[in-house]
């Protein structure tokens, strides 16, 4: 795939991961100088955030996973210094434990390298089983998600309910 930031042309590094595939496990060292491994099976929906630039953190997004943020983890890994992201972070209010410019590995693993210095703009929902459930990547890096269908797609995720057989429903518990 081919994204544009700032009038020039990339090809995304990598295998391009899909939805419905299983998430790679990745370990991050987050802004406040913890390591997190993230992107596998967790007790929470995930929902990973790249982005060139820390700035594209906007007031919609942000209300969306504060909408949500019982029932979600929110990673945000972006090719920003340390010096835009505290400005965010602080703005924001975000917990630096969930913050990183540590993009290299991440963005190599999820398909989302431009290059040494850039980490695409991208979104994925990762269901508790690991499984990719929602990705957007637009074509051209400086365009925001499509926050509309994100929403949409976090509501159906976090209201997914497993049907069919279950070791309960067959015993009667």
């Amino acid at each position: 795939m081919e994204v544009k930031y700032k009038k020039e042309f990339y090809i995304l590094k990598q295998k391009e991961k899909k939805v419905d595939s299983e998430a790679p496990a990745i370990r991050v060292e987050m802004i406040d100088g913890q390591t997190k491994v993230i992107g596998m099976m967790a007790p929470k929906i995930q929902v990973m955030l790249t982005s060139p630039n820390i700035k594209d953190y906007n007031n919609g997004l942000h209300d969306i996973l504060k909408k949500f943020q019982s029932k979600i983890l929110v990673y945000i890994i972006t090719s920003s210094p340390i010096s835009e992201i505290k400005k965010v972070t602080t703005m924001f209010e975000l917990d630096e434990s969930t913050v990183s410019n540590d993009f290299n590995k991440f963005s190599l693993k999820f398909g989302v390298n431009l290059s040494e210095n850039l980490i695409a703009k991208s979104a994925f929902i990762i269901d508790k089983e690991g499984l990719i459930k929602y990705k957007e990547i637009p074509s051209n890096a400086e365009h925001k998600l499509d926050l509309d269908e994100f929403e949409v797609a976090l509501e159906e995720v976090i209201n997914f309910k497993v049907k069919g057989h279950t070791h309960e429903n067959w015993m009667g518990v």
